[in-house]
Parts: structure tokens; C-alpha cells; sequence
């Protein structure tokens, strides 16, 4: 591998990346993985090494497929379909012409999957791209399964990386392309997420070979009893988190799943939950006059929940203060990710800590790990779960912390414990993951200007959530619902199957899919009602997408939904002040909102189409189901939750809104790969996408095809 040449994206040289990866050389982000790799971990070498091809493959046909879906530059539209069938291949245009004739002998002579249908889209001259799609699900969403191919001069060649297609598209129009400031970078953006992503592969061999073995010796079976013995042999171990950082791809439809922007290999290694990364958080001390907090006792000693839970941070800050000739009382106590402290705060507050307005606290560390959200971290002592901030792009977003998320933690939690006691029938299924307290820099108004003091209130900010860990009753399990599609390093099979296997044999049901459908039914009855109520009668809009979602389990039986993570909720105004709520949320916040399709677009994107729409793809996937049938369920639950709400006057308006607009034949989907290539537009940008449940409000119930 050391000997591989290495080439640089930069910024004229998309071209040349494709010529370097036509010639089997790496980029530069795959060999500085490589490199690290030999010289700190040679015994993953080779699995880097055979991993490659699968990593690769895995961020370029997230590309493709949302590429596919948002129709970019008419990829999906202005695409012809190829049929293989039994050596048989069926082109849909108007008449087989002699260059159609071309096409067809060339994909037939290279060997291309029968039982597919690919999609071929016209590049220019007499070039295409062919692009395997095997099925088209809600939402279109489209899932690409196979090798995508470039047909040059009748010559047929298998593109390897995501880099290869995106230099491919940006010369279909030169326009577009100039136009967008956004092609460069984010192939940049998606070489360094497949570096990253074929390195998560290499671990994870490893760490499910050494999982298998122990399972094997014990005489285990299934991921639900792996957890539990764990648990009863060592009480501290923490199995929620066990099962967040068994998602080692990520995010399910983003092609930047694995992107972390500055960060290098060994960064990524030690930091990332797919590693088992244990960042061991440390701390900062930031000038009161410069600092902002609040905590749910309103506590005016700022450091009390800190030093409440870590007596030895108080004996070390007033220790090291005393010698500096500083009073602590002075200062707010920050926790920070010690990538953060060691990357981005001595360059973003420099100035500040010349002047001793910050203040880095040395000696003390607190070791944790990693959630499959990256910034957010557990202390191994079982204390509250903190979130800090990271001045690193991963997906589509930097993740600092916005001092509306900070100072509107726990306004949201008071909100949420006084509806909460309204609702004493949900919330035995529906549980709040509630933010304890949030802290972060204040600039001084108008002492820089707008983008620099954006920069310094985003980056030295942390909230303090409950710990998962602490509503889990023993034999049972919590599982972050991205987490449930992820393989099982017991089975090697989705670790969903895993537990419809231990459902279907505790509640004695005669094969595995009439438990999965079940299973499916028992999941969105304890979850939707919770996400529905909230919409409607308090004009809630929880972001319940998958990565927010944590489902408990007891027997491999859903029975209740945790929910957390708040800051990308949205509120409608009307609806909650309607019900005797009010929340002062921070100056400037976009939390509370005056128009209803805010709320809307918040729970429909992220609960149905991202959440629901993951969970059936995956059962029509591993257990055939037509996915027709499992969003007939959706629908029907969703229909009961309506029904009862608005025999209650006070919602039947509200009822009425939301049903249309949740049954509305066309929806918005947020298109994450277009707002990558125009970066410099600060607002979402949607397609407009069918909607699987309108169907179902048609009265003569016409079938909605796959």
C-alpha cells in the first residue's frame, strides 16, 4: 500500500481524479487512512485493503440514488429503461435504432445482471451512464444495487468511485456546473466520507470475528442475549450505547454518512462510535461577562451541576485557578470534545484566551463514548449525556451548537414535564429524553462583525441530556432505531431480524414473517400515536427521525419510544397557547413558528418519510411483504389516532388540517445532495415526491404500484 500513488482533489483537477482512479491509485483521503492504518494498526491493512471496493461502492450509489430521486440535471427523468430478462434486454423508446443496437450488444457482451432494470441516461455524443435501480419505493425512493457503468465508444467500464460520477454529470451542462459552487467540493466531501466508510468496513470485521467467538464460546445466539448477559455479569455496562455504535454506515440516505471534514484518520479512529471511540471530554472555563447558561433549577452558581457530578473538576478548576491568580466564581465551567480543544478553539478564540476570558482547564478528562450522532457522548459513570459542539462538517452540516439550542434545552424540557402530566396514558409508551442544561460563549454585540461572532457562539457550547441508560428496566434492551437496520455481529443478519426472531419464540408465532408483521404493527403502535398527539394537540413537531428514535424492548417486543434531541423541533404557536402553554424560547429562535407547514414538514419528513419509510423498506426487503400492505398499517394507525382526537371538539379542526395535509397526494422530500452542490443558499431545499398514504383517502381505493 505505501508504495500506491496518491492523487489530491483540488481545485481544478476533477479530471485528472478520474484518470488517477481509472489507473487503481487511491485518493489522497484513502491513502492517508492506509498510511495510518500501517503504521498504528497493521493487522487492518488487508481488510482496508479488501474493503475498499464495498466502501466505495457504498457512498457512490447514496449518490446515485439521490441523484436519482432529485432528478439532478434530469437524471431520472430524461433516463431510458433497460429491462433484463432471461438474456432478454428491452429498451423503452419509441424504436430500436442502430445506435440503441450498439448499446444493447455492448451491455450484453460486458455481462450485465439479468432481472434488473437499469437506467440509461445520455451523457453526450455517444456516451451513458447506466445505473441499476432493483426497486423504487415510497417517496421514489430509489435503491441502486449493483455496478453503475459508463458506456464510452461502445466500451463499457465500471465506475468505481463517487468522484468518477460526479465528473461524469458536471460536463452534461457546463452551465449548471459554473454556475454551482458545489461540485468540487463535494466530491472532496464524499472522497473523505469513502475513505472513512471502507476503514469502518475493516474494523468491523474484525470487531464481529472477535464478537462471533465470544458468542460461540457461551453458547449465544441472538444480539438480545449477548446484551443482557453483558449486563447481568457487569451492571455498568451501558447496552444502549453497545447498540448505537453497531451502526457502522450511518445515515441511511445521506451520501455524506461518513464525512468528517478536518478530521484525520486518527482522529476519526479514536473519536467516531463505529471505532468504539472514547473521547474523553475536558473542559473549559469561560468569563461569566462572555457565557450564558441555564440549567432546570435555575441555579445562580453556574458550575453546581457540574461540580455536582464531578466533585474532582471543582478540587482541579479551584486548584489550577488559585495558581493563575483567578477566582472560579468568575468564570462558567464549559465541557468540550478534546478534538474541539485541541482543533478549533486555540485558532476561534485566540484573542480570548490571551486575555483570559477562556480559560482551557488542565488535569482532568472524562472518559466516553461515542454516540451514533458523533458530538453527543456518554460518561462511562452513567451521568447525564452531553453534547458539544464540533467545528467539523459531517453530512451536510458543521455541528456547532446554535445558543438557541443551548439556552432552549431546558424550556423545552419544562414544556415537556407539564404536557407530559396531561398525558399520563402516553406517556407510558411515549417517553421524553429530557436536556438537563445547555452552556455557551456570548459575544459582546457589535465588538465583531455578524460572521464572526456567529463562529465563536457556536463553538465553545455544550447541553446536558438524560442518559437512555437510566429508563431501561431489567431483561430489557434500548435500541436507537438506526441502529435497528444494522447488521448484528451475532447473526450477521439486520439486527431487527434478530429481535422478530426473539419475539416470534417468546410469543409462540408460527413462522418468522407473520411475527415480522406484527412485530411492524406493535413498533408504529407505540410510536406514531406519540408523535401524532403531539402535532395535533399541542402543535408539537418532534424531529422522530431514526438517529432521535430510540425504541425499548422487552422479549424482542416494542414498548416504549424515547424521544430526544429537541432542537429541530417546531412548534405552531396557535395550537400551543391554545392549550393554556407558553414557552419563552431564546431571541432569534426558529423553534416556535406561526406557520402550520413548518410543523408539518418537521414531522412528515422526518417520522414518515424518513422513519416509517427506512422501517418498510427494510421488512419489504428481508421479509417480502408488498409495501402497499405495511402502509396501509401506517395509514389505519394513523387514522385511529385522527378519529379518536377529534371526537373531542377543541381538535376537530386541527384534525382536519393535518389529515389533509398528511394525506395530501404530493409531499415535500428534502433534497440533501442539491443543497450540497449550492452550498452558498442558506435555505432547505425539496422536491416534490407522491405521498404512499394518499391512496388510502381515494374512494375507489386505486392501487398504488411500487
Amino acid at each position: 500500500m505505501s508504495n500506491i500513488n496518491v492523487h489530491t482533489i483540488e481545485s481544478d483537477t476533477l479530471s485528472n481524479s478520474f484518470r488517477s482512479l481509472r489507473k487503481g491509485e487511491l485518493l489522497r483521503d484513502e491513502q492517508a487512512v492506509a498510511a495510518f492504518l500501517e503504521d498504528h494498526y497493521p493487522h487492518l491493512k488487508s481488510r482496508f485493503a479488501s474493503s475498499l471496493v464495498k466502501g466505495r461502492q457504498g457512498i457512490l450509489n447514496r449518490l446515485v440514488a439521490s441523484m436519482l430521486r432529485e432528478d439532478i440535471l434530469g437524471l431520472n427523468s430524461n433516463s431510458y429503461d433497460l429491462y433484463v430478462k432471461d438474456g432478454i434486454h428491452v429498451l423503452n423508446v419509441p424504436a430500436i435504432n442502430n445506435e440503441c443496437q450498439k448499446i444493447i450488444e455492448a451491455l450484453h457482451t460486458f455481462g450485465i445482471e439479468g432481472n434488473k432494470v437499469y437506467k440509461l441516461y445520455h451523457l453526450y455524443s455517444n456516451d451513458y451512464l447506466v445505473m441499476p435501480v432493483s426497486t423504487t419505493y415510497a417517496f421514489n425512493r430509489v435503491e441502486v444495487d449493483g455496478r453503475i457503468l459508463h458506456l464510452s465508444n461502445g466500451v463499457v467500464r465500471v465506475i468505481e468511485q463517487s468522484v468518477q460520477f460526479l465528473h461524469l454529470m458536471k460536463d452534461k451542462d457546463a452551465a449548471f456546473y459554473k454556475k454551482s459552487s458545489g461540485w468540487l467540493k463535494l466530491a472532496d466531501e464524499l472522497t473523505n466520507g469513502s475513505a472513512n466508510l471502507t476503514m469502518s468496513y475493516a474494523y468491523w470485521e474484525q470487531k464481529k470475528q472477535t464478537l462471533q467467538q465470544k458468542a460461540s464460546e457461551l453458547g449465544i445466539t441472538n444480539i438480545v442475549d449477548w446484551v443482557r448477559l453483558q449486563k447481568k455479569q457487569d451492571p455498568t455496562f451501558n447496552s444502549s450505547l453497545f447498540f448505537e455504535q453497531l451502526c457502522v454506515e450511518g445515515h441511511n440516505l445521506h451520501p455524506g454518512t461518513k464525512t468528517k471534514m478536518g478530521l484525520n484518520p486518527t482522529e476519526v479512529f479514536h473519536y467516531a462510535p463505529e471505532f468504539d471511540g472514547v473521547p474523553n471530554i475536558q473542559f473549559v472555563a469561560v468569563r461569566k461577562d462572555y457565557a450564558e447558561w441555564s440549567t432546570l433549577d435555575h441555579n445562580k452558581d453556574a458550575n453546581a451541576f457540574l461540580f455536582n457530578a464531578y466533585p474532582k473538576l471543582q478540587v482541579t478548576a479551584e486548584k489550577q485557578f488559585t495558581q493563575q491568580g483567578l477566582d472560579i466564581c468568575d468564570y462558567v465551567i464549559i465541557p468540550v470534545h478534546p478534538w474541539q480543544l485541541k482543533r478549533a478553539i486555540p485558532v476561534i478564540y485566540n484573542e480570548e484566551i490571551k486575555n483570559k476570558v477562556v480559560v482551557p482547564i488542565s488535569s482532568i478528562k472524562i472518559p466516553c463514548g461515542a454516540t451514533s450522532s458523533f458530538r453527543t457522548v456518554v460518561p462511562f459513570t452513567n451521568n447525564c449525556a452531553i453534547k458539544v459542539a464540533i467545528n467539523s462538517q459531517m453530512t451536510s452540516t458543521v455541528r456547532s451548537i446554535s445558543a438557541n439550542t443551548t439556552n432552549n434545552a431546558t424550556v423545552f424540557t419544562k414544556l415537556m414535564r407539564q404536557i407530559m402530566m396531561n398525558e399520563h396514558d402516553l406517556l407510558a409508551t411515549f417517553v421524553p429524553v429530557c436536556e438537563c442544561a445547555g452552556f455557551n460563549f456570548k459575544m459582546k454585540e457589535f465588538t465583531a462583525n455578524k460572521d464572526t461572532r456567529n463562529l465563536k457562539s457556536r463553538n465553545l457550547s455544550a447541553l446536558f441530556r438524560e442518559n437512555v441508560e437510566n429508563f431501561i428496566a431489567e431483561g430489557e434492551v434500548a435500541i436507537v432505531s438506526s441502529s435497528l437496520f444494522a447488521e448484528s455481529p451475532i447473526t450477521e443478519q439486520p439486527i431487527f431480524v434478530d429481535l422478530i426472531e426473539k419475539y416470534m419464540e417468546t410469543r409462540t408465532i408460527s413462522s418468522l414473517k407473520n411475527a415480522g408483521f406484527q412485530f411492524f404493527e406493535d413498533y408504529l403502535q407505540t410510536s406514531l400515536p406519540g408523535y401524532l398527539t403531539m402535532m395535533v394537540k399541542y402543535g408539537i413537531g418532534l424531529e422522530g427521525h431514526l438517529q432521535n428514535s430510540v425504541m425499548v424492548f422487552n422479549n424482542g417486543r416494542p414498548i416504549r419510544m424515547l424521544f430526544r434531541d429537541w432542537g429541530g423541533a417546531r412548534i405552531y404557536r396557535e395550537r400551543l397557547e391554545e392549550q393554556g402553554f407558553h414557552a419563552d424560547f431564546y431571541p432569534g429562535s426558529m423553534t416556535l413558528t406561526d406557520n402550520v407547514k413548518d410543523m408539518h414538514n418537521k414531522v412528515f419528513y422526518t417520522v414518515i418519510q424518513n422513519h416509517c419509510g427506512e422501517l418498510i423498506l427494510q421488512f419489504c426487503k428481508h421479509f417480502e411483504f408488498k409495501e402497499v400492505e405495511l402502509w396501509k398499517v401506517i395509514y389505519e394507525i394513523c387514522d385511529n389516532v385522527f378519529t379518536q382526537l377529534e371526537t373531542k371538539e377543541q381538535y376537530t379542526e386541527n384534525v382536519r388540517i393535518d389529515k389533509t395535509a398528511l394525506y395530501q397526494r404530493n409531499v415535500d422530500h428534502k433534497a440533501l445532495t442539491r443543497m450540497r452542490l449550492q452550498p452558498e443558499s442558506n435555505e432547505y431545499a425539496y422536491v416534490s415526491v407522491a405521498n404512499p398514504l394518499h391512496q388510502f383517502t381515494m374512494q375507489d381505493k386505486v392501487q398504488w404500484h411500487k
